[in-house]
């Protein structure tokens, strides 16, 4: 008997038609991150529906953002923060400051017009832990 797979088949059962196995992520955040990018464009297609403020959390749009620029590696200044989470320069700078007051944000540099914000290890943490406990989105 053979253990070659005809062409065109699904290794586990052979058919032609069967889903193929998930990829496996190649990074070890891969899956937390595409999980943090889903949750933030959630938030954001429910900011299309819900246009008081009473409906919309900005802080938690920020935090996602700040998430998944920490699992790409990539700086974030406030200016793509305003502009990635449909705020306001002023209401973006309110957010930033509320969440560098609770610890969980730090400006990570500051150049002549943009500043870049990062999570701290406290709003790494609880962010990394939200985002693992949230129900599959």
């Amino acid at each position: 008997m053979s253990n070659s797979v005809p062409r065109g088949t699904h290794p586990a059962s052979g058919h032609p038609d069967a889903p193929e196995a998930p990829v496996t992520a190649t990074r070890p955040d891969a899956s937390l991150e595409a999980k943090a990018t889903r949750l933030h464009m959630l938030g954001r297609l429910r900011g299309k529906h819900f246009f008081t403020p009473v409906m919309a959390d900005s802080a938690m749009d920020v935090m996602l953002s700040l998430l998944v620029g920490e699992l790409q590696s990539s700086k974030v200044s406030d200016t793509a923060l305003a502009v990635g989470n449909l705020l306001s320069k002023e209401e973006t700078s309110v957010v930033i400051e509320k969440l560098v007051q609770s610890g969980l944000a730090v400006i990570t540099g500051v150049e002549p017009d943009r500043r870049t914000v990062g999570l701290t290890p406290l709003g790494s943490a609880r962010m990394r832990s939200f985002v693992s406990d949230y129900p599959d989105v």
